[in-house]
């Protein structure tokens, strides 16, 4: 889907009526050369692996990811080139994308709310979203794995910058039955975490896909457009854990037609994956 292309000063100022003069970190150098040189046709893996090694932590950021359960590889993989080779240009953009947001993100440590809780759970979207697409959408399961994994991005910077506010949206959600985070959100704001997420991601000029399924990842299906399996994941949350298992399971059966034992098996994976997986982020 096509999105209008605005002005960073326009991004700018609409994340100033929201956020006040929190000021957004923006990406390294380096990896905006990575990434774009990853999205040119014309640019060879050799070169893309010669950019990588300018920036060491990166460079050390793939070799961990790239071992972990979520890739799925047989051996171990130790060398730069040969990871680059293997993933592919559409799967390294994930993993750069991943890590660059990391680094982005503020590092929160709250009663209420943790960076490690936060990744894990995005490491959960982000390796059951990749399953799901393969089932559901098998060409997208790089674009679904990236999606599913950065979807709630916009949590940390909210919570840094409404810290009051968020301990009271998060004591409501431990307390009461059915309480959603992105009503309490529009509740107390008059705005929610994707509508923020999605302007982060134009700011930091993410791909077209991605700021279109951070921004709509919790509207009905119908009228967002994203793919499924990213609406499936954003079901999935780090409180009332049980109650998500069951809401992500009656989705995929009711609107999708996957039975509950396959839908079972793929939590099982993608919870174990996303354990592994979510170490990368540490």
């Amino acid at each position: 889907m096509k999105l209008f292309k605005r002005s960073s000063k326009t991004v700018i100022s609409e994340l100033h009526n929201y956020i006040g003069d929190y000021e957004l970190p923006s990406f390294p150098a380096i990896v905006m050369d990575v990434l774009s040189a990853l999205r040119d046709p014309d640019v060879a893996m050799p070169e893309i692996t010669e950019k990588l090694h300018g920036d060491p932590g990166l460079h050390v950021k793939i070799l961990k990811t790239v071992n972990s359960a979520a890739f799925g590889f047989s051996a171990s993989v130790n060398d730069i080139f040969h990871a680059v080779n293997l993933l592919g240009k559409s799967r390294l953009e994930t993993i750069v994308l991943s890590h660059a947001v990391n680094r982005s993100l503020p590092s929160v440590e709250l009663p209420f709310f943790n960076m490690k809780d936060f990744w894990l759970v995005a490491a959960r979207r982000a390796s059951l979203a990749r399953l799901l697409a393969k089932k559901l959408h098998p060409s997208t399961q790089a674009e679904s794995f990236t999606a599913g994994l950065l979807q709630d991005m916009a949590l940390p910077i909210l919570v840094t910058v409404k810290t009051v506010e968020y301990e009271f949206i998060f004591e409501r959600l431990m307390s009461e039955a059915g309480a959603s985070l992105e009503e309490l959100e529009r509740e107390f704001f008059s705005f929610d975490h994707s509508t923020i997420g999605g302007l982060i991601a134009e700011q930091w000029g993410l791909p077209e896909y991605l700021i279109h399924a951070i921004t709509k990842h919790h509207n009905k299906l119908e009228n967002s457009k994203i793919e499924s399996a990213i609406y499936i994941v954003s079901f999935l949350r780090w409180y009332n854990e049980d109650s998500a298992i069951k809401e992500i399971t009656d989705v995929a059966q009711n609107d999708f037609g996957i039975e509950k034992d396959e839908m079972s098996e793929f939590v099982r994976v993608a919870f174990e994956e996303a354990a592994n997986f979510s170490h990368a982020f540490g």
